[in-house]
């Protein structure tokens, strides 16, 4: 009989259990975002978490860069306008690590390496921290929802009184009045678009604090605005979503819209749900709350929300031939930032389908923008032009986080406006180029180049780029269940979400060319039931199989 020993355990053992007790930990929280199985058939949920991690980097970049810059601009002085400048090269610069292109095969040397790696840990734990201002901005949106409405972009205002004029018969592009809004609508002078006429006139410093307030309390006083923008800056559809706010609710001044664009971004996450393995559900619960910088631009009820839910449908949706089209002349019909993804959108379908398909989709995005837009054309076409190129046209002071912040903070000389124009051009043909080269590869980077001429123009606001990171992830966990769902259909026996291992990462093919009637299909019962879902891959209408490895 053994007799159990009295001795107590040596230091040594019970270091070594403390020590397997805190591995133990650090697993069971890791595991939830960082697979354990490291066998070659798991080789892409590890990349797919990797390339999370570099889209959370992002976020978080962005995130900093929500932080008031009055805070240390009087410090730093002109050199301040670097940190801006920095925090958006960064966040681009995540994004395109996040983009490169995986190798054929899992190399033994990456598999044998530790996963997650300590960086990657440093870094989910900072994405984790961001994730708290964005619960806190979730719980402050929603309760917005329930009081009286607080726009901090004028953009919002001018929708939401251009929908009330249209339903008093009025034609919200030539009857907007600045003024009147001003006196209906809870507005700050700084939420406020100024323009370099009247009393800022021949400057293009923009307006501080007190010179906004002096000119706003002139204009109620007089009841003339020359120096600020009054015009319905956007096509049709950005008030048209409003009407039905604008009737459910009187007066005109307790009309709150935000329900519609704090549920885009809330479908927005459910598209990403919806299309993500299980493994990487956690990933998308994390980064859309990490995702400060487009939280900010819900809770301010910013029309970039709506506009980037349907752009995001149009790629998720292109095998859906004319439904995917269609939602893309929807986005153009709301907010000119879809303009710029419209010719990326034309060469996805050059290269994955036929160039006929190609040109027919952009006539039904055409079509669809021009029936939106037509009664507002023929009411009055002057009108009409004027105030959605009022962007390009009114003269508007330089703003933004891009390169024109080195100007505006007297680091360098302000160059011509044309200069900004022809980089603007420049960067966009350089875009293109390269889309066309990895569009059938990689057919979410339009979200990322994009937005990247935005980066050298005349008004670089950082809200035209908050809206690339998460649904690029989002894209990509969609492609990569694309690609998987021959190999599901080679061994039907095995359904996704029961345990198997992802399938192997084989050579990385384009996708293959298909005809566009081919490529046309029902469209379902609605837009989520379109979306390829965890058990419904294989019945998702793919390129051909036969052509498809990767």
């Amino acid at each position: 009989m053994v007799q159990p020993s009295l001795l107590p355990p040596s230091l040594e053992a019970c270091e070594q259990q403390a020590t397997q007790v805190t591995t133990t930990a650090k697993r069971s929280w890791l595991r939830f975002f960082f697979s354990e199985d490291q066998s070659p058939d798991n080789y892409m949920v590890r990349a797919l978490q990797e390339r999370a991690v570099w889209i959370g980097i992002a976020l978080i970049l962005q995130a900093l860069n929500e932080i008031d810059h009055r805070l240390y601009m009087p410090y730093l002085l002109p050199y301040g306008s670097l940190i801006p400048l920095g925090l958006i090269l960064g966040s681009f610069a995540a994004m395109l690590m996040a983009l490169r292109p995986l190798p054929r095969r899992p190399q033994p040397r990456t598999l044998s390496q530790p996963f997650p790696r300590r960086w990657q840990r440093i870094a989910l734990i900072l994405i984790l921290l961001t994730s708290v201002a964005g619960v806190i901005e979730l719980g402050r949106g929603v309760v917005m929802c329930f009081l009286p409405p607080e726009f901090s972009n004028d953009g919002t205002t001018l929708d939401t009184n251009a929908a009330a004029l249209l339903l008093a018969g009025h034609n919200p592009y030539s009857d907007s009045n600045f003024v009147s809004i001003a006196r209906t609508f809870a507005i700050q002078p700084e939420w406020t678009t100024p323009l370099r006429q009247g009393r800022f006139a021949n400057r293009l410093d923009y307006p501080s604090d007190a010179e906004l307030a002096a000119a706003f309390a002139a204009a109620l006083k007089t009841g003339q605005a020359p120096e600020f923008e009054g015009k319905v800056s956007y096509p049709a559809l950005s008030f048209l979503t409003l009407v039905p706010f604008v009737l459910l609710h009187s007066p005109l001044r307790d009309v709150n819209v935000l329900p519609l664009y704090l549920l885009s971004y809330l479908l927005i996450v459910a598209i990403g749900w919806r299309v993500a393995r299980p493994e990487l559900r956690p990933w998308v619960l994390l980064l859309s709350l990490a995702n400060v910088p487009m939280w900010a631009s819900t809770t301010g009820a910013n029309l970039d929300i709506l506009c980037c839910l349907l752009l995001l449908l149009a790629w998720l949706l292109r095998e859906r031939g004319w439904l995917s089209a269609f939602l893309l002349g929807l986005a153009i019909a709301t907010k000119q930032p879809a303009w710029f993804s419209t010719p990326f959108y034309l060469i996805m379908a050059w290269r994955l389908y036929q160039p006929r398909e190609a040109l027919r989709r952009l006539g039904i995005a055409a079509v669809t923008a021009l029936v939106v837009n037509l009664p507002f054309i023929v009411w009055n076409p002057g009108a009409f032009v004027s105030g959605v190129l009022a962007p390009l046209n009114d003269p508007m002071f330089p703003l933004g986080v891009g390169i024109i912040n080195l100007s505006a903070t007297h680091l360098i000389p302000y160059l011509p406006e044309k200069v900004y124009l022809a980089l603007e051009l420049a960067a966009m043909v350089a875009s293109l180029a390269w889309y066309w080269q990895i569009c059938r590869t990689r057919p979410e980077a339009a979200f990322f180049l994009a937005v990247v001429p935005l980066f050298f123009a005349w008004r670089s606001l950082s809200s035209y780029f908050y809206c690339a990171a998460f649904p690029l992830f989002v894209l990509q966990m969609a492609r990569q269940r694309q690609k998987a769902a021959p190999r599901r259909e080679q061994h039907p026996s095995q359904r996704p979400g029961s345990g198997e291992p992802f399938p192997a990462l084989v050579e990385q093919r384009p996708l293959p060319a298909l005809s566009g009637r081919a490529a046309l299909q029902p469209a379902g019962a609605g837009l989520l039931s379109s979306l390829p879902a965890v058990d419904s891959f294989p019945a998702l209408p793919l390129q051909r199989q036969s052509r498809l490895s990767g």
